[in-house]
């Protein structure tokens, strides 16, 4: 079967929708393409406002009809790149047997028994003549789980094709990062969240520099981390904790941020993002386990070579390597996961990783909108 995938992550920049042929019998994978469409300036400034706690709205604004004019402008943005991406394959409809989005995280506390990805299934399967499935994580939580990440059980999928068994890591580099661990054929899997990547570092580009990203960390490089500040965002309780456990703009919002850049006035910006960057890489380390050989890179970070050669230096000596070496593009990781889930839903298999997530058992993920 060929299914598409479709996300569009915790930093917020727009939309990746891939496509993956599965043989549902073998479950051999073979990637096909993708394609990715930034989000308009205005529909980013709402997403991001709705993530906020409280959002910020106008005075006198209805905020549940701006969540949901921006819900449809979303699925607008995601009908039109499943588009684009069947355009550029020569695919029609009908050749797609169903599609996976997963929708924006607005909020996700497991803590309370909750998780809310935006997305409006039926418009979606009604806009792209294609069947479907969103809504993946909230089984997961509602079986006592964190549901997140989902991605590791494509991960080991994707990685047993390739004759990769142990001893490997999976490192996603998006708003937050995420690790697989592959302990060996028969073993369960290991992973979970880390912390903030990109997210805290596209705020203070915005911030400081009026920029959306620090492009290659080039304004990292230009600084010095400083332990005192570094020290004050490793307090925060989420480091803390073992797995599973994940987060997200809940935890890491803006008012924990501003409190702990408060007293921070004699540092540069520059040395803020130094210090920014510096706290991705310990919290990436300080999921890895020791003997994880090699640990392949994705997602939007995975640009940052800035932050990859610091990744290299603190994570030696397992070889930091991109995930293009195992046949993917590093953008399309999350996309094409989802193509997976959407898939084993159809085939009535498991999608989630009850030793990632602490759910209490396996289970098919998502809920299904026909196109017809």
């Amino acid at each position: 079967m060929i299914a598409l995938g479709a996300m569009s992550g915790t930093s917020t920049d727009g939309v990746d929708v891939a496509a993956v042929q599965i043989d549902a019998k073998t479950q051999e994978m073979r990637f096909l393409g993708v394609r990715s469409t930034e989000f308009p300036p205005d529909l980013k400034q709402t997403l991001l406002s709705l993530q906020e706690i409280p959002p910020r709205f106008p005075l006198g604004a209805d905020p549940i009809a701006i969540l949901l004019e921006a819900r449809k402008g979303l699925t607008e943005v995601y009908a039109s790149t499943v588009g684009d991406l069947l355009s550029f394959l020569g695919l029609e409809s009908t050749d797609v047997q169903v599609l996976g989005a997963h929708g924006q995280t607005l909020r996700h506390r497991p803590d309370l028994g909750y998780t809310y990805q935006m997305l409006d299934g039926a418009l979606l399967a009604t806009r792209t003549g294609i069947d479907v499935v969103n809504d993946f994580r909230s089984k997961d939580i509602a079986l006592g789980g964190q549901g997140a990440p989902l991605v590791p059980a494509f991960h080991q999928a994707w990685l047993n094709g390739k004759g990769v068994y142990d001893q490997t890591a999976v490192l996603n580099l998006g708003g937050f990062s995420n690790l697989t661990v592959l302990n060996g054929q028969g073993q369960p899997l290991a992973g979970g969240d880390c912390g903030p990547a990109n997210c805290l570092m596209d705020l203070w580009a915005q911030r400081a520099f009026g920029l959306s990203m620090d492009s290659d960390g080039e304004i990292a490089a230009m600084g010095s981390p400083d332990d005192t500040l570094l020290e004050r965002f490793w307090t925060h309780p989420f480091f803390h904790q073992p797995w599973p456990k994940s987060t997200g703009r809940d935890d890491f919002n803006v008012q924990w941020f501003d409190q702990c850049l408060a007293d921070s006035d004699n540092l540069s910006s520059e040395d803020v993002m130094a210090t920014l960057l510096a706290l991705a890489v310990r919290a990436v380390k300080s999921c890895l386990p020791v003997l994880v050989e090699q640990v392949y890179v994705c997602g939007g970070g995975a640009k940052n070579s800035t932050l990859i050669n610091q990744l290299r230096c603190e994570c030696s000596p397992a070889d930091i390597l991109p995930i293009e070496n195992l046949g993917l593009p590093a953008q399309a990781v999350e996309a094409a996961a989802f193509s997976w889930l959407a898939a084993q839903y159809l085939l009535g298999v498991a999608g989630n990783s009850p030793s990632v997530t602490g759910a209490g058992r396996p289970a098919i993920l998502g809920a299904l909108h026909r196109a017809l």
